[in-house]
């Protein structure tokens, strides 16, 4: 007789779901496996075996085989070992197959039967969900993570001795899923930055202000120390709150990561990623043996800050614009496609020249030449995904020093929330409600203006030498302010803002 367990694997960022199919025959004994196997999944065999071993359940010495289906798709990790072993025990007659039938079984066997947490458990629970599966045997370090799929009813166990005492009979109460409204959550990133803590640059807390409102890109510049790595880092402080999809979403991406920490299963603050200057392609955005989310990805929902953008090669910064048009990254490894999601705000920050320091030529040593190599390492086209420039000048003693406070996060982020529930009841049919995420025909729909806001875009397309694509940058940014404005319209004030954020030159 041939028993059946279902069990599943990560494939990119989604689940897949797999068949553990058990054979126990007369014939000279071995134990073989098969189904497309990479080696940590043929050294499942041992694990299993020595597992069973030693809560006291010898395999038989018959011709054991099990297979691992689909058979077309290659499969990896450690999360089969438990759904193996209840296999086994099934075909051998120690569990009952009307039980084991009922159930999902993931997580990683050590020798001696205890069961060790695994990554990517989250979107494998939530793939099984949505094909009809309910309920769930997973490792106890793996049970508030499983949990936060709604219909999942989840049970953790510590050693594989529990789940067969579970399986004959014995009772266990399945794991609370968190509430929607509690306060567990882990932050993804340093989100200690307030915005009371930066002193002047006051058109840049603006332009952050209207960043955050409408997930609007934002590329810094100005001499070094001014401040705008601390703008980046408070950020995430003012974005709205995360919709429950959002935190499933960026949850799923940090399990397959292997980043969601012990006690906190669901992420509810905004991502803020930093990637160094030598970090590789496969880093920023995904790849390897067996394909993992980048950077890019990890910021999914949140922020990614690049500094020293110019110091990056040229390559790297090139391939960014493919996830600020399609808002995912598409990798293609034994001949199938992945998708890893890339929906994030950037915040570039450049240097205008080697030293820093242009155009103050009291401190700046650069030569002209060298200036202009310098900025020439941005192409025209990474530059025109950007929607917010801002330069942060030198800072006053007056500002640094004096006594007077600044607003605080707390108090900016109000109004960004506020801007975010006009964007929310506008396109209330959309999943994405931020102005940044506009199509040309909601642009045209949402950004009207008036015959004197019409006549100023003609002028800035022409002065300017807009693109089609920056055109339509400029309008909904004007979107945002008229938002935060709580303004129906966009009014020529609204736009003349805009048009004030829309310098591409880096000096």
């Amino acid at each position: 007789m041939v028993t059946e367990v279902m069990s599943g694997m990560v494939v990119g960022v989604e689940g897949q779901l797999v068949k553990i199919q058990t054979d126990i025959s007369d014939g000279l004994p071995v134990f073989t496996m098969i189904g497309h196997l990479s080696n940590e999944v043929r050294e499942a065999r041992d694990r299993v075996r020595t597992a069973l071993k030693n809560c006291g359940c010898l395999l038989p010495a018959r011709r054991i085989s099990v297979n691992l289906a689909p058979g077309d798709t290659r499969k990896y990790g450690t999360w089969f070992d438990l759904a193996i072993a209840v296999s086994l025990l099934t075909a051998m007659g120690h569990l009952p197959l009307a039980a084991t039938a009922r159930y999902f079984f993931l997580g990683e066997l050590s020798l001696d039967g205890r069961m060790t947490p695994s990554s990517g458990i989250l979107p494998i629970v939530r793939e099984a969900v949505l094909q009809g599966h309910r309920r769930f045997i997973v490792p106890e370090g793996n049970g508030e993570e499983a949990a936060l799929i709604k219909d999942a009813i989840v049970y953790a166990f510590s050693n594989l001795q529990e789940v067969i005492e579970f399986l004959t009979g014995a009772k266990r109460d399945p794991v609370a899923g968190i509430p929607e409204d509690g306060q567990d959550g882990q932050r993804s990133g340093k989100l200690d930055t307030d915005f009371r803590d930066i002193h002047g640059q006051a058109m840049a807390r603006r332009a952050m202000e209207i960043a955050a409102a409408g997930f609007h890109n934002v590329f810094l510049t100005g001499p070094p120390g001014m401040g705008k790595s601390m703008l980046a880092a408070a950020l995430p402080g003012i974005l709205p709150e995360m919709t429950l999809e959002e935190r499933i979403e960026t949850s799923m991406i940090y399990s397959v990561k292997g980043l969601l920490k012990d006690g906190f299963a669901l992420i509810k603050q905004r991502p803020f990623r930093a990637p160094s200057l030598g970090v590789s392609q496969a880093g920023m955005f995904g790849g390897g043996a067996v394909p993992s989310p980048g950077e890019v990805s990890l910021a999914h929902h949140g922020v990614l800050f690049i500094d020293e953008f110019n110091e990056h090669s040229r390559s790297m910064t090139e391939m960014l614009r493919i996830p600020l048009e399609n808002h995912a990254i598409n990798l293609v490894r034994h001949e199938r496609t992945l998708t890893f999601p890339a929906d994030f705000l950037l915040v570039a920050a450049a240097n205008p020249c080697p030293c820093g320091y242009y155009p103050d030529r009291t401190r700046c040593r650069c030569m002209e030449y060298q200036i202009q190599n310098y900025q020439s390492r941005l192409s025209g086209p990474i530059m025109d995904r950007m929607d917010i420039f801002v330069r942060c000048d030198e800072v006053s003693f007056f500002d640094l020093t004096g006594r007077g406070e600044e607003e605080s996060s707390a108090s900016i982020r109000r109004r960004v929330e506020a801007a975010r529930a006009m964007q929310m009841e506008r396109r209330s049919s959309e999943t994405s409600y931020y102005n940044g995420r506009m199509t040309t025909s909601d642009v045209q729909r949402f950004c009207r203006l008036t015959k004197a806001g019409s006549r100023m875009m003609e002028e800035a397309f022409v002065r300017l030498r807009l693109t089609g694509r920056s055109y339509y940058k400029l309008l909904k940014t004007a979107r945002t302010i008229a938002d935060l404005d709580q303004s129906g319209d966009i009014k020529d004030d609204h736009l003349m803002e805009a048009i004030c954020y829309r310098q591409i030159q880096i000096r």
